[in-house]
């Protein structure tokens, strides 16, 4: 099976999905694999990923997302065969944990039972899974409430839109709400935490902690808001994160002329 992914290697959704396939075994840095240029190609026994890198096309009073074969609108895209698309994020990941459901992630050379299965992303327990669910639908409202910030308070958007500082300031507010319930689930959360005698923390990543996580480090890095300042519970998870494969950036690894913009709010 032959899937095509259109991704704004620095946006916040197409991140999200990014750092899953990073989590999930598929990539290794998704920052330094994936650039603005040239697709990458990845292979399973389940199916082929090719990843293909959108560009910005802006003009003053406009701002569109530019690929060979990419159909319109905002990314992420995936495209899954006979003119069939996924278009939001979080149904994406779930398509790739629905076809990656007891599949290898390579098959063994000689016909051995000895496969690398991709591990579930979703939790193995009813538990688990509800709490997943939980914080992945706190994580993604609070996405809302902070793109909706950008748009009415961010000078990046000045000449795209109407502006509102004041509607930006209560958009901050709500996402801040999502993050201190988030804040509650994440106490004595240990699973990040370097194991004894090694260099690594353990593989108990879960769709919910790449959603949160591209949120936090999107909104820190590149609009310099950091959102979870107070809610020592989210600190601890956002410096142990980062510090993965998946979750580190080069620095200027943001376009300069969009991150100086992205910086300025109007409310300030």
């Amino acid at each position: 099976m032959d899937l095509e992914l259109f991704v704004l290697t620095w946006g916040i959704y197409p991140r999200r999905i990014l750092i899953y396939l990073a989590e999930k075994g598929l990539l290794k840095s998704p920052a330094t694999e994936v650039t603005d240029s040239t697709p990458l190609e990845v292979q399973c026994q389940t199916f082929n990923l090719k990843i293909t890198p959108v560009t910005v096309s802006a003009t003053e009073t406009s701002m569109e997302l530019v690929a060979p074969g990419k159909p319109s609108g905002t990314v992420p895209i995936l495209a899954i065969g006979n003119g069939t698309f996924v278009k939001q994020s979080i149904a994406i990941l779930e398509y790739f944990e629905d076809i990656c459901e007891h599949a290898s992630l390579q098959a063994s050379e000689d016909g051995r039972d000895d496969e690398t299965y991709f591990r579930t992303m979703r939790g193995t327990t009813p538990e688990e899974r509800a709490r997943t669910r939980d914080i992945l639908a706190l994580a993604d409202e609070a996405s809302t409430f902070f793109g909706f910030a950008c748009h009415k308070g961010s000078s990046l958007f000045s000449n795209l839109e109407s502006q509102s500082p004041m509607a930006s300031v209560m958009a901050l507010e709500w996402c801040r709400r999502a993050l201190e319930k988030i804040e509650m689930v994440y106490e004595d959360d240990h699973r990040f935490e370097v194991l004894p005698g090694t260099r690594n923390s353990g593989n108990r990543s879960n769709t919910a902690d790449c959603v949160l996580f591209s949120l936090l480090q999107f909104s820190k890095e590149l609009y310099g808001r950091d959102m979870i300042i107070g809610l020592p519970n989210l600190e601890g998870f956002y410096e142990l994160f980062k510090e993965r494969d998946s979750a580190k950036i080069p620095e200027n690894w943001y376009p300069a002329h969009i991150e100086s913009m992205a910086k300025v709010w109007l409310a300030e």
